[in-house]
């Protein structure tokens, strides 16, 4: 498996020349940094030139991979045996989550009365309006005053799930499990439309990518990791997951052959691949995979960090199992799938798109959405995310603006889409609809005027393989990344 999965396609893999890299931008060292992978001890190092020998730091790393305890990059899991765990994960979750996510969307369109868009029903407008009339109060906690918001999210989030968590503990240990408190239970936990899905993984992703902390002091030195080390425990965040696996691994391949999380191997245009994507992601999930490709790189206290991680969070699940192993099932573990579904479909969207020619320029293998439903804290400028993995959420439309103003989005001919958010995206692109894909992308090159033009990028672009025995362009992996530290962040 590991010599025809990992080894023979990436033989195959030379080094060539790369038209559309990622555009420099040396004002204020706000520029994108383009290294080799990290291979053991041989560290970071310049990258390897377009003229160079076949016999490069990305082929050397990849022919590394040598089981599935140790090596580099997704571990290595025969293509059959990956859809067969699929499958049986897709037949147990779905129903359930479907079920639970399904009961969110119809309360946030019974909110609206069916008008509008999510979030536009009151319960959303009202925390809206209660951020806003609350900011001047709740400002003072954080490091950036448009932050202020976070402190109703963690009151409501971080205090009041887990205590309507606890008494559901306490109901179930002396009146038996009930199924319907159970589903109410976690209806509220993910909120309408599952905003508070969507936030509480938004904000472990930026608390995550924060070197400092969001809460100004002396907040910051007890709430420092709020929601990836307390809030996370309800929503089925392994702690560290963000904070090294996601911000560590993924934001220095971003989707290549050493990325743990990387689908690049395989057109994304197919549900069957996404299947066989899904025990890939679960190991990301779990903090396996990334704790391997820490050890193999030889970063030993990051890899330590991630199995601390691991280690609470299963104390955790532990104890929770020797209150009832019913209630252990149904409120710890549960959200645990709910987060490999759902996050799976986010990432294969984020990522599905890909540049034959430069499989790592960001601006098509990472998609910008415009005026969409449910842009959380700006996070549907992806692009500029990769760019710069450390700017504050604010700061994005005006990076976006500044790259844009510039020609680089016209240059690289970006993966755009508009009215559309990633879930919806993820649905027209594993279900091949492909008019429909193109009637939502945004020509940003012009070189795209007809509807058929549009449909034959679109493909072309879901269908390129990077790595692996389905790779079908030749490109070494450099390993480019993005600004960490912008404004103190």
């Amino acid at each position: 498996i590991n010599a025809e999965y990992m080894g023979e396609s990436c033989g195959a893999v030379a080094a060539s020349s790369h038209p559309k890299m990622p555009s420099h931008d040396n004002e204020n060292h706000e520029n994108l940094v383009h290294r080799a992978p990290a291979v053991a001890s041989e560290g970071l190092k310049s990258a390897p030139s377009a003229t160079a020998a076949p016999s490069n730091l990305m082929h050397q790393a990849m022919l590394s991979n040598r089981g599935f305890w140790f090596g580099n990059g997704p571990i290595p899991i025969n293509d059959t045996l990956s859809i067969c765990i699929g499958f049986i994960m897709l037949s147990v979750l779905l129903p359930l989550v479907g079920t639970v996510v399904a009961l969110t969307v119809l309360w946030d369109f019974v909110d609206r009365v069916g008008r509008g868009r999510p979030q536009d029903g009151a319960v959303m407008s009202f925390a809206r309006w209660l951020n806003r009339a609350s900011l001047p109060l709740t400002s003072r906690f954080m490091k950036h005053p448009e932050d202020g918001f976070i402190v109703n999210v963690f009151l409501s989030l971080g205090v009041g799930i887990p205590a309507l968590f606890f008494a559901c503990c306490y109901y179930t240990m002396h009146y038996g499990f009930n199924l319907y408190l159970c589903v109410f239970y976690h209806i509220l936990r993910l909120g309408p439309y599952f905003m508070n899905f969507a936030y509480v993984y938004t904000l472990c992703h930026k608390e995550g990518h924060s070197r400092q902390g969001l809460w100004a002091e002396p907040y910051n030195t007890c709430l420092r990791n709020a929601f990836n080390w307390w809030i996370s425990l309800f929503y089925g965040v392994m702690p560290s997951s963000f904070a090294f696996g996601h911000s560590i691994n993924h934001h220095k391949y971003n989707n290549g052959p050493l990325d743990v999380v990387s689908n690049s191997d395989v057109p994304r245009d197919s549900f069957i691949n996404w299947v066989r994507y899904l025990p890939r992601w679960s190991l990301y999930a779990l903090n396996i995979s990334t704790i391997r490709q820490f050890i193999s790189e030889r970063r030993y206290t990051i890899a330590f960090r991630m199995f601390l991680g691991s280690v609470y969070y299963a104390c955790w699940v532990y104890v929770m199992y020797r209150v009832s192993p019913l209630f252990c099932l149904t409120y710890v573990l549960f959200p645990v799938g709910e987060n490999i579904l759902l996050l799976a479909c986010i990432n294969w969207c984020w990522h599905a798109f890909m540049d034959p020619s430069n499989p790592e320029d960001p601006y098509v293998g990472s998609v910008t959405l415009f005026d969409g439903p449910i842009n959380v804290l700006n996070e549907d400028y992806h692009v500029v995310h990769h760019q710069y993995p450390g700017a504050h959420w604010t700061e994005h439309p005006d990076k976006y603006a500044k790259h844009e103003s510039r020609g680089d989005y016209k240059t690289h001919e970006a993966s755009a889409f508009k009215g559309t958010h990633a879930f919806e995206l993820f649905a027209l692109i594993i279900l091949r609809k492909y008019d429909e894909i193109a009637e939502k992308f945004v020509d940003m090159s012009g070189k795209y005027p007809t509807h058929e033009d549009k449909v034959r990028v679109v493909q072309q672009r879901l269908r390129t393989c990077w790595w692996g025995p389905l790779a079908n362009v030749k490109y070494d992996q450099h390993g480019w990344e993005g600004v960490e530290d912008t404004d103190g962040y």
